[in-house]
Formats: C-alpha cells, structure tokens, sequence
C-alpha cells in the first residue's frame, strides 16, 4: 500500500518570510488555504491509497477531518523531520509498503503529478525526490520502505536526501516538476505564483483579497 504523509506546523504565525507583502493574518490564511489545494490534489490521486495530516494544528485537523482525511495528531513537535519519520514508522505499523511525503504549502501541484511521482517507485530499498524550485529544498520524497533513509528536511534538504542514499548504497532517482517544485515561503515564488492564474482556493484567496496586482505586478 502507498500511504501520503503531509506534515502541517502551527501555521497561526506562518509564512514570515513572506512578512515584507503579506500581513499576517493574510500569511496565515494563506498557509491553509495552501493545505486546502494539496490535500485536495491528494485526494484525486489513483495510486495513494491512504493519506494521513500530521500536525498538532487545530485549524488543519478540523480541515482534514472535513476533508474526510486521517489525522495523526501530535503531542509535541520537535521538528518536521521528526514528525515525518515518527509518522512514517506509524505508516509502515499500519501497512505501507511505501511512503511519500508531501508538503502543505505547493498549491499548484495536481492530481496528476502525484499519481506520476507514485507511478516510478521502485522496488525497495529505493527513493524518489522532488526538489523545489531552488534545487536546494525537497519538495517531494517517496520511500520504499517508509523508513528507507531518515528525513534530513531544513536547509539543503534535496543534498542531504541523495546524500543518505548514496551512504546506504539505496537506489535514487529525481524529477524537476515545476508544480511541485513551487512551495510558496518568499516574495519571488509568491509573484510566480500570481502569475499563473489557477483553480486554486490559494489563488481565490488572493484574489478576493485583492493582492494578486500588487504582488505580480
């Protein structure tokens, strides 16, 4: 069985780095609105049989729980590499053959990009990875096992994935997939954002409150 895992921090203070064009109450209704779009994408996939949100945020547990999505709810969290590698030996306690690892804030990714990333697994032990735009972030991760390499997310994340497979002599491959690569956390991935009108609750958001002129202009 494929399981999703979507790692969700508090996001009531989200996204500060996007301080210097968004307030923060537009910051934080954005974060989920975000969330919104990816779960959504998740949900129309054909190869993921189970998604789970881990998270100790109230707001993304009652989104999920809307969604009819599983939640595996936190006590503490001592980062997201830990909260993703705690969950994904639930994952595999519960079934998962596989695991991949999706992050709340890439709105634009489609249905179509994760039946693509979970169409390439491998037989174990292998990893798939999509970077982000920068080529410095992951933003994709599929494990066969779940706990094939241990999660190295933060700065430079995309190195140090490739770096502890290659250390457990574990088969990689990549894909650059623009969708997936654009996790919105700077004001340039905001305008490139902005500047691909979608059918998103991220770009509704921003265009009900009358922000998308201002940021792609």
């Amino acid at each position: 069985m494929k399981f999703a895992i979507v790692p969700v921090k508090d996001l009531s203070k989200a996204k500060e780095r996007l301080s210097s064009v968004l307030p923060q109450d537009v910051r934080t209704d954005l974060a989920y609105a975000m969330l919104e779009d990816v779960l959504s994408a998740l949900k129309g996939s054909r190869l993921i049989d189970r998604i789970l949100v881990v998270t100790m945020d109230r707001n993304a547990i009652r989104i999920a729980g809307e969604m009819g999505i599983e939640i595996l709810e936190e006590t503490e969290q001592k980062g997201e590499s830990d909260s993703v590698d705690r969950a994904s030996r639930i994952c595999k306690d519960m079934g998962a053959e596989s695991v991949l690892v999706i992050p709340g804030d890439a709105p634009l990714i489609t249905p179509e990009d994760i039946d693509f990333i979970a169409g390439k697994e491998m037989g174990p032990p292998s990893v798939i990875l999509v970077p982000a735009r920068d080529k410095m972030g992951t933003n994709a991760i599929l494990r066969n096992p779940p706990d094939a390499i241990p999660s190295r997310f933060g700065h430079d994340s995309f190195r140090k994935h490739i770096e502890e497979a290659e250390k457990k002599g574990i088969r990689i491959e990549y894909y650059e997939n623009e969708r997936v690569g654009l996790d919105i956390d700077h004001p340039d991935d905001l305008k490139i954002f902005a500047s691909k009108e979608s059918d998103t609750k991220t770009y509704e958001l921003l265009l009900s409150k009358n922000i998308l002129g201002k940021i792609s202009g």
